[in-house]
């Protein structure tokens, strides 16, 4: 039987599997997709965020957990230790109260299933003839002992996660393996054209305006709209708004009978005050106007015209969300490729 596996951190996961499994578009190559940037599985030590250093009991989890098999992919063992910690990554942001155990079960099995998608790559990468120049494995491991402080804060490191130097080695050349047959296998097969872009945008051409907007300040009367004093008080306070050298009707004191607020109008529920705004100039006032429910005065904030966004404009955000879907596709065809023969087995064990 092959020797088992340990992800043994589990910052692989932070690149690959959220990328196969929850639609991140960051991409294992180096360049990192516009929603989010993705780690590369090889920098994955250097991300990692102990947790429970020092503590004895969590170390013998780890030990334990290494001994347990979790799955076996065409001979190849994956530990229980390798699944718990990309649940982790799942638990991510999430305070302990807020996991159920309905989450933690789906968790359990999205860990499960990537840890197996991994080592299916790995085997897969093995067979094409990737490797890794040990230079590259040491350039990691001086990263890492220098963002640490050094040999001992290292050695402290690896102890505190159960873990041999070899075994660290091992998995720096694992992430650039994987890296590299991810690289190969999903995100350089993935080309999108001008033709593509011209065609998502056309599509979704409806979803690419920016609405109008007229921002106002809202001098609302608490008067019946028919009755002619009604309208000459709005006049009287027109009038001292305009004498105010800052045309602020704040600057009033209201006698309950109005009230001055900000509004941005709306398209269904202010069509009377948007007609009368679209005639003023930022700053300007309007005259008194006579609504089916009110009498108003507005002054004119900010106002930005409906504008359809052309291609040019939106032409990178496309290209970003097009490939995100590609790559996503592409890496769910290639996942179901490999399973297709692979002799896969789980293993019923209770998380620790």
């Amino acid at each position: 039987m092959k020797k088992a596996f340990c992800i043994t951190l589990a910052g692989i996961s932070i690149g690959l599997s959220c990328l196969a499994f929850a639609g991140e578009t960051g991409r294992e190559d180096g360049r990192a997709g516009d929603t989010g940037k993705t780690s590369h599985p090889a920098e994955s030590l250097q991300e990692m965020k102990v947790q429970n250093p020092g503590d004895g009991a969590a170390k013998d989890q780890k030990n334990d957990a290494k001994k347990i098999i979790a799955a076996r992919v065409n001979g190849t063992d994956i530990t229980l230790k390798s699944v718990l910690e990309i649940m982790n990554r799942l638990y991510a942001g999430k305070g302990a109260a807020a996991v159920t155990p309905k989450d933690k079960e789906a968790s359990r099995e999205k860990a499960l299933n990537k840890a197996v998608f991994y080592e299916l790559a790995y085997q897969k990468a093995l067979v094409s003839g990737l490797k890794v120049e040990s230079a590259e494995i040491d350039k990691k491991e001086a990263e890492l002992r220098a963002k640490l402080g050094g040999a001992e804060a290292l050695k402290k490191h690896l102890e505190e996660e159960a873990m041999t130097e070899e075994e660290m080695r091992a998995l720096f050349e694992r992430s650039i393996i994987l890296k590299r047959i991810f690289a190969a296998e999903v995100f350089d097969k993935v080309v999108i054209s001008e033709d593509d872009i011209a065609r998502a945008y056309e599509k979704e051409k409806g979803k690419f305006i920016r609405p109008e907007k007229i921002s106002v300040t809202d001098v609302v009367f608490f008067l019946e709209t028919e009755k002619n004093e009604s309208v000459a008080l709005a006049q009287e306070i027109l009038r001292k708004i305009r004498d105010d050298k800052d045309l602020n009707p704040y600057n009033l004191v209201s006698d309950g009978k109005f009230v001055a607020h900000d509004i941005d109008l709306d398209k269904e529920k202010d069509g009377e005050l948007i007609e009368e705004a679209r005639k003023l100039k930022t700053g300007e006032l309007s005259g008194v106007i006579k609504t089916s429910d009110s009498l108003h005065i507005i002054k004119l904030k900010q106002y930005s015209p409906e504008k359809q966004f052309a291609l040019s404009e939106v032409k990178g955000f496309l290209k970003q969300k097009l490939t995100a879907e590609a790559e996503q596709k592409r890496l769910q065809e290639w996942e179901a490729e490999l399973r297709k023969d692979a002799k896969i087995e789980i293993l019923e064990v209770n998380e620790q």
